[in-house]
């Protein structure tokens, strides 16, 4: 069989090796090796067979054209890296760990390989991970004086060992949320502080290399805006890049108007431009990519999840060719290039995710007491950073869970992959037999090909022992890619599930 696939031509052999998945040109490779040395152990078997199967692994394991061309359909410890930019024996190495990891992700329950505990101190109200192994979290101390919002930043290896780089307290001391991204060279995290009060934004340039372990944080402000330089509340933010977008609330004579603030975080230079979002709604999440943001809406009434894409190439362009840029007024983001709808019954009290990075652009709704779902729109943005869309009609849903009727079930906290193929959530449910609540921690596997079928179930096994109660649990974070999960407690410990 080995000669005769030789026998054809490069690019047949090619063609027909391009469609294989990954597991199945793994097996190749693993099934050619394993003939060469099983006929070399019998000297009077070498022959052309022998050299037939040498030449048929050497082919799949060093072409780098079928490693950079095979569709790869589940998640990679490569951050801010462009496939086709690496060799194929590395990009092997990891597809062969990524495919041990989807195994036992898909399992239910997965088996868990480690647990591991580090002592952040506080109550850990968020947390975000940044890939391939840099943790963000955010704390809330009680002082003698006044309550202290303390930021850290942990360097979390594969060992399964954690170390604190960076910790400082940050200013104002009312509870502030954050977002986060490393940069391209991932020597510096650059993280956005702001609070629903509006009273200051401020954009940290965190070195990653710098020994300087409780520097003072004022050292790193790379970007401001005071609350009389900006009216309104933010209460979402958004990075890509250099380029922050913060979702901004004003209220006059009691009716809210929104605008998105595009900020520059090296020059400063900044654009708010309005926007109109569908009233009523019940929640409203974020993205930026580097041509074009996404606003993700829930809407009352019809109950629909509504997702528009605003082609944004222009303000992001202006930011980076202008100097001393403040407009305040007069701007809009126009008409959306693309819009989508997906109805989901029981919105008004739902709660909903979308995903972390621009790989793909996916949401997980949990409405109580209908069909959890996740929702796969037609969005992306490439390695070059240029974002495409399709129609209304390639948009996908798969629904992974229905609630028994006697089950009131909620989502606490929910942490979906960049890739949009995992999730983490914390799980309250009350019954109305027992009268009692519980909580459980769920893990969801979801295949980005149609018709495919989600995998959700508890994420610990019920024999395992946990050190802590999972109702302690106040955020989460999660590395899609290695199969990490980080719990943080209201205790100030974060645990780390390695699966």
């Amino acid at each position: 069989m080995t000669a005769l696939l030789l026998s054809l031509p490069g690019d047949v052999l090619i063609t027909i090796l391009v469609n294989l998945d990954v597991e199945d040109l793994l097996c190749t490779l693993q099934a050619s090796l394993e003939n060469v040395l099983a006929k070399l152990y019998y000297d009077y078997i070498i022959s052309f067979n022998t050299q037939t199967c040498h030449a048929l692994y050497v082919f799949c394991a060093s072409t780098d054209y079928i490693w950079h061309n095979i569709k790869i359909d589940y998640p990679l410890n490569l951050p801010h890296q462009v496939i086709t930019n690496i060799h194929s024996a590395e990009l092997r190495k990891h597809c062969v760990e990524g495919l041990r990891i989807d195994h036992n992700w898909r399992k239910n329950p997965p088996s868990l390989k480690a647990l591991s505990r580090i002592d952040n101190g506080g109550i850990i109200e968020q947390m975000q991970y940044l890939p391939p192994k840099w943790l963000v979290s955010m704390s809330r101390v009680s002082t003698s004086l006044r309550p202290t919002c303390v930021l850290s930043i942990w360097d979390c290896n594969t060992s399964g060992d954690a170390k604190r780089i960076k910790h400082f307290s940050l200013e104002p001391h009312v509870l502030s949320k954050f977002s986060a991204s490393l940069s391209k060279d991932e020597k510096h995290v650059l993280v956005v502080i702001f609070n629903g009060h509006a009273e200051i934004l401020r954009v940290y340039h965190i070195p990653l290399q710098d020994s300087d372990y409780l520097a003072d944080p004022d050292e790193y402000i790379s970007s401001r805006i005071i609350k009389n330089d900006m009216a309104g509340s933010v209460f979402e933010a958004d990075i890509c890049g250099e380029t922050v977008s913060c979702l901004i609330a004003q209220f006059r004579m009691g009716r809210p108007s929104y605008q998105v603030l595009f900020l520059d975080a090296r020059s400063g230079n900044h654009l708010r431009v309005d926007v109109n979002v569908p009233p009523p709604f019940t929640k409203l999440q974020i993205r930026l990519f580097s041509d074009s943001f996404l606003l993700l809406s829930g809407v009352q009434s019809p109950q629909n999840l509504i997702l528009r894409l605003y082609d944004a190439s222009g303000f992001l362009q202006k930011l980076k060719n202008s100097a001393n840029i403040h407009h305040d007024s007069g701007l809009g983001l126009g008409t959306p290039c693309a819009e989508y709808s997906f109805s989901a019954p029981g919105t008004i009290h739902q709660e909903y995710k979308l995903t972390t990075g621009n790989l793909s652009t996916a949401a997980l709704i949990f409405p109580r007491g209908t069909n959890n779902r996740l929702v796969r729109f037609p969005v992306r943005s490439d390695g070059n950073g240029v974002t495409t869309s399709g129609p209304q009609s390639e948009l996908r849903s798969q629904t992974f869970y229905r609630t028994p009727a006697h089950v009131d079930m909620s989502p606490e906290f929910i942490a979906l992959g960049p890739c949009g193929q995992r999730a983490v959530w914390l799980e309250r449910a009350w019954n109305e037999e027992s009268d009692r609540t519980g909580f459980n921690l769920m893990k969801g596997a979801f295949s980005d090909q149609p018709g495919a079928i989600s995998n959700v179930g508890s994420l610990i096994p019920t024999y395992v022992a946990l050190p802590f109660e999972v109702e302690t649990c106040q955020s989460i974070a999660f590395d899609e890619a290695m199969g990490r999960v980080f719990l943080g407690l209201y205790t100030g410990e974060i645990y780390v599930l390695n699966l």
